[in-house]
């Protein structure tokens, strides 16, 4: 019996249960309550909703199914879901932080449509992690992954899509899907890899012995100050020169976990996000209620970094960073502030961070996308990779081209900004 792709509009038709049986991972964003709160909060649309369709994502998730092994019938055996992947038909190409916009353009200038669509990651998270969720072993995802890349070109070709796009899948997903032996199918061999660059901490010391660095765990940081030390004496005073400046003008800053994360801290959070987001004339793509949701329903993954002065806001909190984080990773996701001082954001976004990572024994901070002002403050460039799927033939030849001479700026970009890293070795492992 052959395995199959099957779809459904939500992460509802599925199921708590299912979703945790199959679910291998400790990532944030690939927890059923993550997602089902996009879902019930109306950030992300679900065709199953009595509200209308509005946010341009549309759930549209891929379950593949075979054969249960389980079941000694074998040529009668029952159908089991091996794997299910996060799918999400677009109408746009807003919160995916992979851009195509230019993509878009050129299909439009010959009158062709782009949209809809199909985005295979998270929803408004550029966040590397695994594209599947299985209890597969590590070959049999290899097969999962691909499955269900052949499954989506079908569902491309079958109803008119421009095509689908993994995004920031984590080293087995990419590896899987960029494989040249992906199978027989013409189709699926025109998968197309792009990489971009990032800027993540990692909690360990680089040096020049490569022995030394693959012992990291002994090679941690002990504190903020042991990780100075890594710097250049310039560099070091520039960022105790930003930190003594804040502490110093009355700041304080709270780091807030699980249930001592209250519902008015969020209430206060989500003010100083959208606040934040109107400053630039846009607004937030997440609800409050989202926010409210995920504090009730996952609050173990969550780190809420406040800071107060007591001179503004009557004392009361004056900006937020929200992380999500597992065993070995901080995510920094969402920051607001009421109103801007010289360097808050970075204390609250990036300072806060790195000391929780050291404070937890956390391996590696992922603080967000973009941000050059990040490498001063030792996040290293960091690639990361998508996969793309375009169903026009001379389009996907075009857009092959093109993604090659990208992907040699992006090295040769990641490759000038390691070089501006504030170490006094400067050794960086740039991947």
């Amino acid at each position: 019996m052959k395995n199959t792709v099957r779809f459904v509009n939500s992460i509802h038709h599925i199921g708590a249960e299912t979703w945790q049986k199959l679910l291998n991972s400790d990532n944030p964003f690939l927890r059923f309550e993550f997602l089902a709160a996009l879902e019930d909060c109306q950030c992300i649309d679900s065709p199953s909703q009595t509200m209308p369709l509005n946010s341009g994502w549309i759930a549209h998730y891929a379950l593949l199914e075979g054969p249960s092994i389980d079941d000694k019938d074998i040529d009668n055996r029952a159908l089991q879901i091996l794997a299910i992947a996060p799918v999400f038909q677009k109408r746009h190409s807003y919160g995916e932080y992979v851009f195509d916009w230019g993509w878009a353009e050129a299909y439009e200038r010959h009158g062709l449509p782009y949209y809809p669509k199909l985005v295979w990651a998270i929803p408004f998270t550029p966040s590397t992690g695994p594209r599947i969720i299985s209890q597969g072993s590590p070959k049999q995802l290899v097969h999962y992954y691909q499955a269900i890349a052949q499954g989506l070109t079908e569902y491309c070709q079958d109803h008119h899509f421009s095509g689908w796009h993994c995004l920031f899948p984590d080293t087995l997903g990419h590896q899987s899907l960029a494989s040249p032996s992906l199978g027989e199918q013409a189709a699926i061999q025109k998968v197309m890899p792009r990489t971009s660059c990032q800027f993540h901490w990692f909690n360990h010391k680089a040096t020049n012995n490569e022995a030394i660095d693959n012992e990291r765990e002994s090679n941690r940081f002990k504190n903020f100050s042991h990780y100075l030390e890594k710097f250049t004496s310039r560099k070091r005073k520039n960022i105790k020169k930003e930190r003594s400046r804040l502490l110093e003008s009355g700041f304080v800053f709270h780091k807030k976990v699980a249930d001592q994360i209250t519902s008015d801290d969020i209430k206060n959070f989500y003010h100083c996000y959208q606040l934040t987001y109107a400053k630039r004339n846009m607004r937030g793509y997440l609800s409050l209620s989202f926010f409210q949701q995920i504090l009730q329903t996952m609050p173990d993954q969550l780190l809420l970094v406040q800071a107060q002065h007591p001179a503004e806001n009557g004392g009361e909190t004056v900006a937020n960073a929200l992380y999500f984080k597992d065993e070995n990773n901080l995510y920094g996701r969402y920051w607001g502030c009421l109103e801007e001082f010289d360097s808050l954001h970075f204390e609250c976004c990036y300072y806060q961070g790195i000391e929780y990572c050291i404070e937890h024994d956390i391996n590696h901070f992922d603080p967000g996308t973009q941000g050059e002002h990040k490498i001063s403050r030792g996040f290293e460039p960091t690639i990361c990779h998508s996969q793309h799927w375009i169903a026009h033939p001379q389009f996907s030849e075009a857009i092959k081209d093109f993604l090659k001479e990208e992907q040699l700026d992006i090295k040769e970009y990641a490759e000038q900004a390691a070089q501006h890293l504030p170490f006094n070795n400067n050794v960086t492992n740039i991947g």
